[in-house]
C-alpha cells in the first residue's frame, strides 16, 4: 500500500483524502479515548478546504466557468447558502438546533462547494485510476481490520462502531464501499489485486454491513450489483446473484419472524421488507411536501422546527428550494447523461465504472437518509464522474480538428 500512495500526483491524492481521508482522521479519537472527534475532523476540513482552493488555482481557467456543471454547482449552492439565511433568519426552531446554524453555513461552504467545484477543474485524463482505486481498497480494508482487531482486544470496544466516531448507517456504508470495490476488482481487474485480498475485502465488507445494521448498505448492494453483473454481461453470475438475494430475503424472514434470534441489522431489514416499516419516514416526507406544495417556485424552510429534514434528495430540494433548485442542482449532470457510454462499457476505461459504482451506491443512501450537505461521499463522487465526463469529451472535441490527435501532434 505504500508504494502506492508514494507514486500518487496531488490530484490523486486530493481524491483519496476527499472521500477516505475523513474517515480515518476522525478513526483517531476513540483509539487514544479523546470525546470529541472533532479535535481530528474540523482540521481535516480545513486541510480540504485549502487543497480544494489550490487545486482550483492550479487548473484555473475562465473557460471552465462556461461549463453548465461548473455554473450549475456554484448557483446552487449559494442559492441555498442563501435559502439557508433566509430561513434560519424567518422561521421558527428549537434553540437547541440554533446552535447548528453557523456550523451549517460552513458546511454548505467548506464541506460542500469548493471540494466539489475543485473536483470539477480536475483533468481526469491525467489520473491514473488505477492507483486511487487500489489506494481506496487498502486504505479501507486495513481500517476495517484494524476496527475489528480493537473491538477484540479492548474491553470497552463493544460499541458498533468501535473506533468510528459515525452514525451506523455511515458506518455500514463503509462496508459496502469495501464490498462493492472488491467485487469491480474481481469482475472487471483480478489481476490488479491477489484475490486472496478481495475474497477477503469482500468477506470483511459485508460482515461490517451486518455490525453496521443499517437496511441502506444493503438496499445500495441490492441496486449496485445487478449494473456491474449486466456490463460484465455474465448471466451465469446474475442468476447466481439472484439465487443469493432471495436466499438472503428469505433467511431474514425466518429469522425475523424467530423470537429467539436477534441481530439488529435482519430484525430492521425483517421490519422493512415484510412490515413496511420506514423507520418514521412517511411523516417526515409529508411534511416535506406540505412545505413545498405552500411554495413550489423557490421552496420553503430548509429544515423542519427541531433541524429534521426529508430523509430524501428529492423530496428536500422540493421543499428547500423549491422546483428552481431542483433543476439547477441536477443541471450539472448534463455532462453525464450526453456522455453516458463512459460509464458502460470497460474498453474504455473500467475505472469510470467503478467511481460509477461508487456514485450509485451513495445515490441510494441518499434518497432514504441524511441531509444534502451532510453526506460529502455522494457530493464527490458525484463531481468526480461529472468531470470525467467533461474530461473525455474535452478530448473527443478538440480531437475532431482533422488530426485525431489532442494535442495536435502531427
Amino acid at each position: 500500500m505504500m508504494e502506492i500512495l508514494k507514486k500518487l500526483n496531488i490530484e490523486e491524492w486530493f481524491i483519496l483524502l476527499i472521500v477516505v481521508g475523513y474517515t480515518v482522521f476522525s478513526a483517531f479519537a476513540i483509539p487514544f479515548q479523546i470525546e470529541n472527534s472533532r479535535i481530528f475532523s474540523v482540521p481535516f476540513r480545513i486541510l480540504i478546504f485549502g487543497l480544494s482552493v489550490f487545486i482550483i488555482y492550479k487548473n484555473f481557467s475562465s473557460a471552465k466557468f462556461k461549463n453548465i456543471a461548473v455554473l450549475s454547482l456554484i448557483t446552487f449552492w449559494l442559492f441555498y447558502f442563501f435559502k439557508s439565511y433566509l430561513s434560519f433568519t424567518n422561521d421558527v426552531y428549537s434553540e437547541i438546533f440554533k446552535l447548528q446554524f453557523s456550523e451549517i453555513y460552513s458546511r454548505i461552504i467548506i464541506i460542500a462547494m469548493v471540494p466539489s467545484l475543485a473536483l470539477l477543474f480536475i483533468n481526469y485524463k491525467k489520473i491514473n485510476f488505477a492507483l486511487v482505486a487500489k489506494a481506496f481498497f487498502y486504505v479501507l480494508m486495513v481500517m476495517l481490520i484494524f476496527n475489528l482487531i480493537y473491538a477484540a482486544v479492548m474491553p470497552y470496544g463493544i460499541q458498533i462502531r468501535y473506533i468510528f466516531s459515525m452514525y451506523y448507517i455511515s458506518y455500514g456504508h463503509l462496508g459496502t464501499t469495501l464490498a462493492l470495490l472488491s467485487i469491480f476488482f474481481l469482475l472487471f481487474k483480478p489481476k490488479e489485486i491477489s484475490s486472496y485480498f478481495l475474497y477477503f475485502g469482500l468477506i470483511l465488507g459485508i460482515v461490517t454491513i451486518l455490525i453496521g445494521g443499517a437496511r441502506s448498505p444493503f438496499l445500495a448492494i441490492m441496486v449496485v450489483i445487478p449494473y456491474l453483473l449486466i456490463l460484465k454481461k455474465n448471466y451465469k453470475l446474475i442468476a447466481l446473484f439472484l439465487v443469493l438475494l432471495l436466499l438472503s430475503v428469505v433467511v431474514i424472514y425466518i429469522f425475523g419472524k424467530s423470537d429467539d434470534y436477534h441481530l439488529m441489522f435482519i430484525d430492521r431489514t425483517y421490519l422493512w421488507l415484510f412490515e413496511g416499516d420506514n423507520s418514521l419516514r412517511t411523516p417526515l416526507f409529508n411534511k416535506g411536501i406540505e412545505i413545498f406544495k405552500a411554495n413550489p417556485i423557490i421552496g420553503g424552510r430548509t429544515h423542519f422546527e427541531d433541524g429534521m429534514y426529508p430523509h430524501n434528495i428529492f423530496l428536500e430540494l422540493l421543499m428547500a428550494t423549491g422546483i428552481l433548485g431542483l433543476i439547477l442542482y441536477f443541471l450539472k449532470f448534463i455532462p453525464v447523461f450526453k456522455n453516458f457510454r463512459y460509464f458502460l462499457f470497460k474498453n474504455k476505461n473500467a475505472y469510470h465504472i467503478l467511481f460509477f459504482t461508487l456514485f450509485l451506491q451513495y445515490f441510494v443512501l441518499v434518497i432514504t437518509s441524511f441531509t444534502l450537505y451532510s453526506v460529502p461521499e455522494f457530493l464527490y463522487f458525484s463531481n468526480i464522474i461529472i468531470g470525467i465526463s467533461i474530461s473525455n469529451s474535452n478530448e473527443e472535441n478538440e480531437s475532431n480538428d482533422g488530426s485525431r490527435n489532442p494535442s495536435r501532434n502531427y
